[in-house]
């Protein structure tokens, strides 16, 4: 830490993006130990709780209670158990990696998962009861800090030096981080901050007239199924007064709610830091000045 921020450091944890065979994997992980098992759990702000497969939940001999049904991000139903609370450690971290997830949810294990080592899926605003995920996709770190949103904002730009630090409210009482945002020229919708994300997608219906070529698979729901998209090429996102510079957006049709998400494809390069009250903001520390868009712009 440094000394000029009231920010105090509860964790450090290194992340990474390879799977356990080391082929390269969209979202970050980070190495943890579940009972006598190491494993690879993704840190996904799109997800509001803490998911294990059940494979490994009760390899490490925890109970399953209460068969479920939930819906994943391609819409599609999956069964569910109640886990409750779970212990878990994060290799390699300081000053100490234990950590206690908080009503943990299973789910049957997606091949994905099974073929890269991932045990699961982690709510890294859930993490802690007090502290912001700090999720630094350019040092590849996970931070733990605790503090007020400024004070968090100013930890961040002590640490990284120039670049901007967006302050973007959050939609309230949602424990996903959803702000406002738009596909210029279109209004604004409630997007998703989403680092489980591996693209940058919006529903065909808020963003009217905005052409996009044929329909392809551009990802897997933890169902299985696939998640449809049309590419509509590069654009340009407005978060308020600040214009973000899109390689590009893919159009979905028969999103849920939100009808939007930011994926890997912008957040790769950048910093997010989500708190566990949704009554504080997102941070998302950006690149340099993009000159290509005009006005303020922040280019990714």
């Amino acid at each position: 830490m440094t000394s000029g921020s009231a920010a105090s450091i509860v964790l450090r944890a290194p992340i990474q993006f390879d799977a356990a065979n080391g082929d390269p994997i969209h979202a970050p992980v980070v190495l943890a130990t579940i009972g006598a098992f190491h494993t690879r759990l993704v840190l996904d702000t799109g997800s509001d709780v803490h998911l294990l497969t059940a494979e490994l939940a009760e390899a490490a001999g925890l109970s399953l209670t209460s068969v479920d049904e939930g819906t994943d991000h391609s819409g599609s139903s999956l069964d569910s158990w109640l886990v409750g609370d779970v212990s878990v450690t994060f290799d390699d971290s300081a000053p100490g990696g234990l950590l206690t997830l908080r009503d943990v949810v299973a789910i049957p294990a997606p091949a994905a998962f099974t073929a890269h080592g991932i045990g699961g899926i982690l709510s890294p605003q859930r993490l802690q009861p007090t502290a912001f995920a700090v999720i630094d996709e350019v040092l590849d770190e996970l931070s733990l800090i605790d503090g007020e949103a400024g004070e968090i904002r100013a930890w961040l730009l002590e640490a990284r030096g120039t670049p901007d630090v967006l302050v973007l409210p959050r939609r309230a009482g949602d424990l996903r981080p959803i702000v406002q945002a738009a596909i210029e020229p279109h209004p604004d919708v409630a997007v998703l901050v989403n680092t489980g994300g591996r693209h940058t997608e919006f529903a065909r219906e808020v963003v009217p007239g905005l052409a996009g070529g044929e329909l392809e698979r551009i990802g897997t729901g933890v169902s299985g199924a696939a998640v449809l998209g049309a590419r509509a090429g590069s654009a340009v996102l407005r978060l308020g007064e600040h214009r973000v510079a899109l390689p590009s957006v893919l159009l979905r049709a028969g999103m849920d709610d939100p009808p939007a998400m930011l994926g890997q494809d912008v957040l790769r390069g950048t910093v997010v830091a989500v708190g566990p009250d949704p009554a504080t903001p997102v941070l998302w520390q950006v690149g340099e000045l993009d000159a290509e868009v005009t006005g303020p712009s922040m280019g990714v």
